[in-house]
């Protein structure tokens, strides 16, 4: 490190330290709310909470080891910045659903410029603030999202599943990669109609989801060094970085769309919904626009990415459930891939998909809300700006909900022994609705999409491989693929594993390699007549301005 950044870090923790000691013994005055009782948590450390002995990898597991001491709701703070932790599903209900006027506003994600858009960067709309550009944005992502899930995104996905399998044939050891990019091909594909766009997407998503996690730059656990001076502040620099060549990235997207769309060349997709119809929007231009399509693109990869993995791992791990899933999909959908009209025919596999999300949940520690307002729960005062984390590894693990938590039983949704058990199984099991999407007003708008992708690529598994551990070629011995293993970010996936695809027969071999040369073969077809029209129509206009 600098030895500028060095001294600077020391200035700024030692200030940090003065301010905590000042408002440590600033007096109670009468306007100070008295509370009936104090929240219970761990003993804070003056000036730095419980920072010191929260593990940055896994911050779940800890959390979850404090709630099991300090009961269902607590409290805990870390460098000034109080936090109450709720592991009890009915209590996030009350409040930040009941209570979902004042339980709606994001803290700031200290690592990201104006993360809640205050200042009208309207740029990240699941951590922005609760303001007219979230509200807006709110809207019309709800709107188009809705639009391609009714259109059963018009055929997106099947068409990205099969050229998965295929890959999957060609090299099954990139699965990861592929895996990625497919979820990635179908979002940009919705975006911007280019599917060519994918990679690139992918790695910016895994960049903002690195800068905005606890895990990802120290200083979003280390505060104040965000605030030196940027020619000593290399996050501050990185983040710059980073963010402009999104931000251009984007922008660049929304400005081909309408080049494309001058020259009658530019098929249906999100962007161009928005350019023909941007004056019923209450979306201010193109920044704004670019910014909130542009975010919808990278939120797809996160939410399908990390379920398909874990849903690998599980089916890995239980043979038994990967062969009754199989013996559904075959009933069912017999020489065919699944498609979403199957949906109510294929309840083990929408179970497995259901227990994999509980089982290695998405988002363990939960998204934190702000509490806008003062407030009082159960006697107890919750001061305006404490961030309040609905810790999803607790809710999932609630062995009075879902019994023998640990491990994996999706039969826990489809007999009716079970607590979570519910009729008709038509509908459920269903991942609609599970605490990992979020509470109240905060709750993803991508839930169907999340869940059609899922059926779709899942679906798709069962029905041509046997998902199995990979032998050392060398050893002759199975490799282990890690069921304790991940990466720490706000949305997990498992840390890189080996496994192998074994095609179920010859037959489907040659199947996925047609249905693919076929799908492949007509969307170039359709590509290339929608190109000579575009040529035809661009001939016309020419024609009509020279006669002019």
């Amino acid at each position: 490190m600098h030895a500028l950044t060095i001294v600077a870090v020391g200035l700024a923790l030692a200030g940090f330290a003065f301010l905590s000691l000042v408002n440590a013994r600033r007096p109670t005055t009468k306007e100070t709310p008295l509370a009936d009782h104090e929240l219970p948590g761990p003993a804070l450390v003056p000036f730095i909470g419980r920072i010191h002995d929260l593990p940055i990898d896994y911050m779940w597991l800890k959390f979850k080891q404090w709630a099991d001491t300090y009961g269902p709701i607590y409290r805990t703070e870390m460098l000034g910045a109080k936090f109450i932790i709720i592991s009890d599903e009915k209590i996030a209900e009350e409040l930040l659903v009941k209570r979902a006027k004042i339980y709606s506003d994001r803290p700031v994600i200290r690592s990201l410029f104006d993360s809640k858009s205050t200042h009208g960067s309207m740029e990240y709309l699941p951590l922005m603030g609760k303001n007219q550009y979230w509200a807006r944005q709110r809207k019309f992502t709800h709107a188009y999202l809705t639009e391609a899930t009714n259109a059963q995104y018009h055929g997106l996905m099947y068409h990205e599943v099969k050229r998965w399998l295929w890959r999957l044939l060609q090299n099954p050891d990139d699965f990861a990669f592929s895996l990625e990019d497919m979820a990635s091909k179908v979002m940009v594909t919705l975006t911007w109609d280019d599917p060519t766009l994918s990679e690139y997407c992918t790695k910016s998503a895994w960049g903002l989801l690195t800068q905005m996690s606890p895990a990802g730059p120290i200083t979003n656990v280390l505060t104040p060094l965000w605030h030196l001076p940027e020619f000593m502040n290399p996050w501050k620099i990185a983040e710059h970085k980073r963010h402009d060549e999104q931000q251009h990235w984007w922008m660049e997207r929304l400005i081909t769309t309408r080049q494309k769309m001058a020259r009658h060349e530019q098929r249906p997709c999100f962007t161009r919904t928005f350019l023909e119809n941007s004056k019923s929007t209450r979306i201010s231009g193109d920044y704004e626009a670019s910014s909130v399509i542009g975010m919808m693109a990278l939120v797809g990869i996160f939410t399908v990415a990390g379920p398909l993995y874990y849903f690998l791992v599980s089916m890995v791990h239980h043979p038994d459930w990967m062969k009754k899933c199989q013996e559904e999909v075959d009933l069912v959908c017999g020489d065919r891939l699944p498609v979403l009209d199957d949906y109510p025919n294929l309840p083990i596999l929408r179970a497995c998909i259901k227990e994999t999300m509980r089982w290695k949940p998405n988002v363990p520690t939960g998204v934190a809300h702000e509490v806008e307002a003062d407030d009082f729960y159960r006697g107890y005062f919750i001061q305006k700006g404490t961030r309040i984390l609905p810790l999803d590894w607790a809710f999932l693990r609630n062995p009075t909900k879902y019994p023998d938590p640990e491990n994996y039983r999706p039969e826990r949704w489809l007999e009716s022994g079970w607590p979570t058990y519910q009729e008709p199984l038509t509908v459920h099991p269903t991942i609609k609705g599970m605490s990992s999407f979020g509470w109240g007003q905060r709750q993803c708008l991508g839930m169907s999409l999340t869940q059609d992708e899922l059926l779709v690529a899942c679906g798709a598994l069962a029905w041509a491989f046997t998902l199995k551990k990979k032998v050392d070629p060398k050893t002759g011995l199975e490799i282990d693929v890690p069921l304790d293993k991940s990466n720490s970010l706000l949305i997990v996936k498992p840390d890189p594993f080996q496994m192998a695809f074994e095609p179920r027969s010859e037959a489907k071999t040659q199947r996925i390699i047609e249905m693919w040369e076929e799908a492949d073969s007509q969307d170039q077809k359709d590509r290339e007549a929608f190109l000579q029209v575009a040529k035809m129509i661009n001939k016309e206009k020419e024609i009509r301005e020279l006669e002019r």
